[in-house]
């Protein structure tokens, strides 16, 4: 039965979330939040949303019972707003739902790699060196981060001061590096942060004039060479879509292990159970 439940539920130690809890570590990190809005019925799935801005992730164990989507549904209705509302699940409640013909999904659709390396492959060497980043790279960082958010599709677009604080935050990780051509130029970057022993990479970026010379390739390779060195599971999300990143990752040892789909639908005013 659907109820709202707390952080320490019996459902985050269960044997089936544990098998998910790296592919769906959104909620572990969402956890924390203090606008945590969380409702399971302790057993099957599970609703996370760390706040309005971000998407609620949606945990279902493998093969759940078909009588549970009409519940699982009436869940989604909690966290739909009056505007265009993201979710992210596994593809097959996704597809339950569009057989259901599930009210109001939007025309938003996103098909996100869950990408996991537990041995690097070395690339192909570039020119520059392998770095950590440091607050004299704040403006130029900070560039990144901006222009990053604003190029990827499935990225909230930040404004200047919220991407100097996502710097900010990064820098303060210890866990933020950066690549530098042979004129001592930040050509690319990348990060991770770190969940219950995960290591997720993200904030991949190279400028548009580096691409295709091998720089995010080697940033990414050494960047994972010190979490697994560290002692963690590393893993990453990326478009499953869009080949160039997916090749770069896979190049240097990350292995395609599932599809996300991140998703959209809007509120419905009269909400009647099926």
């Amino acid at each position: 039965m659907l109820k709202e439940i707390n952080t320490n539920n019996k459902v985050f130690t269960s044997k089936e979330f544990q098998k998910d809890k790296y592919k769906f570590l959104l909620i572990l990190q969402n956890l924390q939040s203090k606008t945590l809005k969380l409702y399971s019925d302790e057993e099957n799935y599970v609703l996370c949303r760390g706040g309005v801005e971000w998407p609620t992730w949606i945990w279902t164990i493998d093969n759940f019972d078909k009588s549970l989507l009409t519940e699982i549904e009436e869940a989604i209705d909690i966290y739909r707003l009056d505007i265009d509302t993201r979710f992210t699940c596994k593809k097959e409640l996704y597809d339950l739902l569009v057989k259901d013909n599930f009210e109001s999904l939007g025309d938003y659709y996103f098909e996100m790699g869950y990408l996991v390396c537990d041995k690097t492959i070395e690339p192909k060497k570039c020119d520059g060196y392998f770095d950590k980043a440091t607050k004299e790279d704040e403006e130029v960082l900070t560039n990144f981060i901006y222009n990053e958010s604003h190029e990827i599709s499935d990225v909230k677009s930040l404004s200047i001061e919220e991407a100097k604080k996502a710097f900010e935050k990064r820098l303060n990780s210890g866990n933020y590096y950066v690549w530098k051509n042979d004129n001592n130029e930040i050509v690319a970057q990348a990060h991770y942060s770190v969940v219950d022993g995960n290591a997720k990479v993200a904030g991949v970026y190279t400028i548009p004039e580096g691409r295709s010379k091998g720089y995010a390739g080697n940033t990414i390779y050494q960047l994972t060479n010190i979490a697994l060195e560290n002692g963690y599971h590393v893993s990453l999300y990326t478009d499953y879509k869009y080949i160039p990143s997916n090749k770069a990752y896979k190049n240097v040892g990350y292995v395609d292990k599932d599809v996300l789909i991140n998703f959209s639908c809007t509120r419905v005013k009269s909400y009647e159970r099926r």
